[in-house]
């Protein structure tokens, strides 16, 4: 089955809706945090359309091998191309440690299903980098998946003490993390080491009813998303417990990765949460 995985040429997995990002759940043997991942479309579909029956909405993604060109030479990216040819179920699986994914739970054509750990498809120590480097937090990006997959439920199918214990876990990681604010340099010093942060402007996002959000991310990987096309915005780490001395005027509430899970948290909320897990509101 590994070989197989590592062979595939295209395949198909549940995506959430819900999070934007791929739909995640706990292997009940080993308790592996696993996506699911199919070499048939249709038997793909069939399993979407049994998670809807629970409440669960799911829709499923394609991943392929597709040609691209790219610059022969590195230096003349105008000059002469090349073809090469670009696996995306090899990328889909490089992305998920990244999340806090460790296993695959994947169903062959017309077979039954089995779960295999990350560390057997991926290259050796890929997930131990990404767990060591501070710029990504797998834990919190897991713990919320898990959260907002759950909250967004058809509400008649949503577990209570579940939920709970999910926004226990989710709000435990976040009072310990460091988030990332996107920030614009003043004009000329877009590239400096050091900036000025009281010279600085805070990007907002404006939803479709008015409402405006501070945009916040877990890691590096979630403000790359936000800032792809926007060249000029620079990541700034800051404490959770001093998340609050950033603000955007007329804000509603911060929003933990917009373009992942869309976690809103008010400035209020910020003091109980870490008064609520005992956390210094200064930290070192």
């Amino acid at each position: 089955m590994v070989k197989e995985i590592r062979n595939l040429k295209e395949a198909w997995s549940l995506h959430s809706p819900l999070t934007n990002m791929p739909y995640v759940e706990c292997e009940e043997e080993n308790y592996n945090d696993q996506i699911r991942l199919y070499a048939d479309k249709t038997e793909a579909e069939a399993a979407g359309k049994e998670l809807e029956a629970q409440g669960i909405r799911v829709t499923v993604r394609e991943f392929k091998t597709v040609e691209i060109e790219v610059p022969a030479k590195a230096d003349k990216p105008e000059g002469e191309k090349k073809k090469l040819y670009l696996n995306q179920v090899r990328q889909y699986l490089s992305t998920l440690p990244f999340i806090g994914i460790n296993a695959v739970l994947y169903k062959p054509r017309g077979k039954a299903s089995g779960s295999v750990e990350l560390l057997e498809l991926l290259p050796e120590g890929f997930e131990k980098k990404i767990m060591e480097n501070a710029l990504y937090q797998p834990n919190l990006q897991l713990t919320g998946l898990y959260l907002m997959q759950e909250a967004r439920r058809k509400k008649e199918y949503v577990d209570r003490k579940q939920l709970q214990a999910l926004d226990e876990e989710f709000s435990s990681n976040l009072v310990k993390s460091g988030l990332f604010l996107a920030v614009l340099p003043p004009e000329g010093q877009e590239k400096e080491e050091k900036i000025d942060l009281k010279q600085c402007q805070l990007p907002y996002l404006r939803h479709q009813n008015g409402d405006c959000f501070f945009p916040v991310f877990t890691d590096i990987w979630e403000f790359q998303k936000y800032s792809k096309g926007k060249k000029e915005l620079r990541p700034i780490r800051m404490p959770f417990a001093q998340l609050t001395n950033f603000w955007v005027k007329d804000a509603k509430a911060y929003m933990i990765n917009p373009m992942g899970y869309l976690i809103p948290i008010t400035r209020e909320m910020i003091p109980r949460i870490l008064e609520r897990f005992g956390v210094s509101k200064n930290p070192s």
